[in-house]
């Protein structure tokens, strides 16, 4: 078993360690395994990738900047902890610039994005809407958290179903975990306390940056069912 494989089990067995510290009120073993958990997939960027990028390793520091905010005396955790997300989601801009290609679709694609960005932008608002009052002075800030995944999101998909290449794939799928989390973490923090939002939360999150690492480690090549290696 090389170095990736070994980290890619050592952090799927962690996501559950994290979960079921949670789930039993453990917060040693749920705070420490989150921040285990992003140093891990951090560390899979180094083994894995064959040429270091400074740029893709500010993107990895700043969710793990994150993940301190807990261990330090601040006001507003939460706060702190949606800043840093935006920050990492106005740098992931730059991916999309970096690989972007002219769009060519045809008509089923168009009608697969029409309705995928349909349906994300009801629930942006119906969400938005319902967090807008209980955010209070954070609502601005909560608008542009929502809006930068909103966006990269939609963009991602464009650009999957235009490049249809591995790469692309894991930058959708990390962005789709980031939504999911993001708005399950708005939501709870909010609107309505829920443990069950707080276990698909702490799912989704690391799933999202572990693909986030898969988009930067992958080449940019034609995806082929065959020859796709899920997680």
């Amino acid at each position: 078993m090389n170095e990736g494989k070994l980290l890619k089990l050592l952090i799927s067995f962690l996501i559950i360690i994290q979960v079921l510290g949670y789930v039993f009120q453990n917060d040693f073993l749920n705070t420490y395994t989150s921040l285990i958990l992003v140093v891990l997939i951090t560390a899979l960027y180094f083994v894995n990738s064959k040429r270091i990028r400074t740029f893709k390793v500010i993107v990895l520091l700043i969710f793990f900047i994150k993940e301190l905010g807990v261990f330090y005396t601040i006001d507003n955790v939460v706060k702190f902890q949606i800043e840093a997300h935006i920050a990492a989601y106005i740098l992931l801009f730059y991916f999309l610039y970096y690989n972007h290609k002219s769009f060519v679709y045809n008509n089923r694609d168009v009608f697969t994005l029409v309705l995928g960005s349909s349906l994300f932008t009801i629930i942006f608002f119906m969400a938005y809407l319902e967090l807008k009052d209980p955010m209070g002075e954070m609502q601005v800030l909560g608008f542009l958290y929502l809006l930068l995944i909103y966006v990269l999101l939609i963009v991602g998909a464009m650009h999957y179903i235009n490049i249809r290449s591995e790469k692309s794939l894991w930058f959708f799928l990390s962005m789709l975990n980031f939504a999911f989390s993001d708005f399950m973490f708005l939501i709870d923090r909010f609107y309505l306390r829920s443990k069950e939002l707080n276990v698909l939360m702490l799912i989704c999150s690391p799933i999202a940056l572990l693909f986030l690492v898969n988009y930067m480690i992958t080449k940019s090549l034609v995806l082929k069912s065959e020859e796709f290696e899920g997680f």
